[in-house]
């Protein structure tokens, strides 16, 4: 299993970059920014550190539907991926599935609130999600390919997550 680390940073802007570490080597950085199709601050970037590789993940505009149904596309220079929330159990915690090159990928959050990863049924990944400490970890079985689109999903979607936690924190206090 290897382990990669993200300092998350108390602020995050455009102009800013994450990087991505396995024993203290950069192997990436994660950045925010726009696209035309995804809702505006909710979409980042993975660039592999050599710049090869580049991935985009952000949340589909889609209107009021998105209150029920959230829907997230990952492209890549040739590709895009779609994924949407698991209705029904997305209400109660995070819930993402799709597919990429034709094989199933649910990410899914666990009880003690951090986050799976299944390929094909299998689960490849786990991110544990930051607390005090500032420092999520993303832990991956030696089969997932580093700089994949896999890896990039996992990655990136850590920063859906934060997202659904935000908007689900003020779903709850409007309810109080």
């Amino acid at each position: 299993m290897k382990t990669y680390h993200l300092q998350a940073p108390i602020y995050f802007s455009a102009k800013k970059s994450i990087p991505i570490t396995i024993d203290q080597e950069e192997v990436g950085y994660i950045r925010k920014t726009t696209a035309n199709t995804l809702e505006k601050d909710r979409v980042f970037t993975y660039t592999s550190y050599d710049e090869e590789k580049y991935y985009v993940l952000g949340i589909k505009k889609n209107g009021w539907k998105r209150l029920v149904l959230t829907e997230y596309q990952l492209q890549t220079n040739s590709k895009k991926y779609h994924f949407k929330d698991k209705l029904g159990s997305n209400i109660l915690y995070f819930c993402v599935m799709g597919e990429v090159e034709n094989h199933q990928i649910l990410i899914e959050e666990n009880w003690a609130g951090d986050l799976e990863i299944k390929f094909n049924h299998n689960k490849v990944a786990k991110i544990k999600v930051a607390s005090l400490s500032l420092k999520t970890t993303f832990q991956f079985e030696d089969t997932v390919e580093e700089n994949s689109p896999l890896f990039a999903l996992t990655i990136l979607m850590y920063f859906m997550f934060k997202i659904y936690k935000d908007e689900n924190n003020w779903i709850e206090g409007l309810l109080e």
